[in-house]
């Protein structure tokens, strides 16, 4: 169950089952909230790979903006990618191409760390960003319900 996913220390969700349906949902009543650790270090000592693009952009999904990631689908010999959120089909860019192998994965999929890491660091480039990189902000939030 945890392959592909951010280890627990990095991000964790109050529960490990989230009802499916919306009526379910509204049924059971549960409180969902994530603790996210931006930042954090492994416990095993690990080190979170950073994956940088150069002067590319950053492969992202044309509908949603999603990120490329473990859990998007490759089809068409690795031409074309599924979003895992929205489900649109993406076009691979030229510079993000590679075959599939007999399996339907990646031919590169050790050397693409957001294929296989559910924590990466994504080093944008100049042209990504609009302004300089801004100190980290952060967030306390206390629920005494």
């Amino acid at each position: 169950m945890d392959d592909y996913n951010a280890d627990k220390s990095l991000l964790r969700v109050t529960s490990d089952r989230i009802p499916y349906s919306h009526n379910l949902q509204k049924d059971v009543h549960l409180p969902i909230s994530i603790f996210v650790k931006p930042y954090g270090e492994l416990p095993s000592g690990e080190e979170i790979p950073s994956v940088a693009f150069g002067n590319k952009p950053i492969v992202r999904c044309d509908g949603c903006r999603a990120y490329v990631n473990p859990f998007i689908k490759f089809i068409d010999d690795g031409k074309k990618w599924i979003c895992n959120f929205c489900r649109l089909p993406n076009v691979t860019v030229n510079y993000y191409y590679s075959s599939l192998d007999e399996n339907g994965s990646r031919k590169d999929i050790e050397e693409r760390a957001e294929l296989w890491s559910g924590s990466v660091d994504i080093i944008a480039s100049s042209e990504y960003m609009s302004r300089p990189p801004m100190p980290p902000t952060y967030i306390f939030l206390f629920d005494v319900s």
